[in-house]
């Protein structure tokens, strides 16, 4: 038989945590609504005067409050899709190895796998390596006699417009002055804009011959990859490019790009 004490102070002790949670000052899921329910109705049979009999309805009554607001959590919780870590253990608990055998099937998505070789696979790679040439005779169907380079013809050079290297220099320095002509007021223009021709074998042309006032520091060339923009800047005066900061920019030339270009343009 509890003692009068311990009774009054059990009561107390409920009335105070409901009215906590009833001021958020606590979580609801915090109160252990189960071992108050028995402890106080241990202590029921025992209560003979009003003032106990009304703390025990008191703190009836702060346990139902805790229920509902623990209730009202969950739906608000729900009506929001919201999986808080306790509700997500609460559901893991109640779902048998079966249950939780399709759950992992379902959500499991692995970004590596590993197929085991089978025996008809070993075979096979058996006999592709027993088969296979010694690495001196392997490419030997592709060798080539080697041929020095051979010099250009004059009609040769008359398909690129020039006989000799004069003729190339003088196209050069004229491709240059139309380079400095074309440029606004911050010296540079946009490559393709330069480059492109009404035919397609003016555009190769003149991408070939620009390629050379980059090489021989009649221009620059910049490329903003982020904005697939390529941009020639002219020189006032030539610059003798140094070996050192040289470099190679390759510039993808295609009929298709070409025409592509001429269509957005027209």
């Amino acid at each position: 038989m509890a003692s009068r004490k311990k009774k009054r102070e059990l009561m107390e002790r409920i009335i105070d945590l409901a009215e906590s949670v009833e001021n958020r000052e606590a979580d609801p899921f915090e109160v252990d609504v189960v071992d108050f329910l028995d402890r106080l109705e241990e202590i029921f049979s025992e209560i003979d005067e009003s003032e106990e009999l009304l703390l025990d309805i008191q703190a009836l009554r702060g346990l139902t409050d805790v229920i509902s607001q623990q209730e009202d959590w969950i739906k608000h919780k729900s009506s929001i899709l919201n999986f808080d870590p306790m509700l997500v253990s609460w559901k893991v608990r109640g779902l048998t190895k079966k249950q939780l055998a399709y759950v992992l099937v379902n959500s499991w998505h692995p970004i590596m796998g590993l197929e085991c070789i089978s025996r008809p696979g070993l075979k096979e790679a058996a006999e592709y390596w027993r088969d296979l040439e010694p690495l001196s005779e392997r490419g030997a169907e592709l060798e080539t006699e080697e041929r020095s380079p051979e010099e250009i013809t004059r009609e040769e050079l008359g398909e690129f417009g020039f006989t000799s290297q004069e003729d190339f220099d003088e196209m050069v320095e004229q491709k240059w002055e139309e380079l400095k002509e074309v440029t606004g007021e911050d010296d540079q223009i946009f490559y393709w804009n330069f480059v492109d021709s009404d035919s397609f074998k003016d555009t190769v042309r003149n991408a070939w011959i620009t390629s050379f006032l980059v090489s021989y520091g009649y221009a620059t060339i910049e490329i903003n990859p982020l904005e697939e923009e390529i941009v020639l800047k002219v020189k006032d005066e030539r610059e003798n490019p140094s070996e050192k900061t040289g470099t190679s920019v390759p510039i993808a030339l295609s009929y298709e790009d070409w025409k592509k270009r001429r269509e957005e343009n027209a």
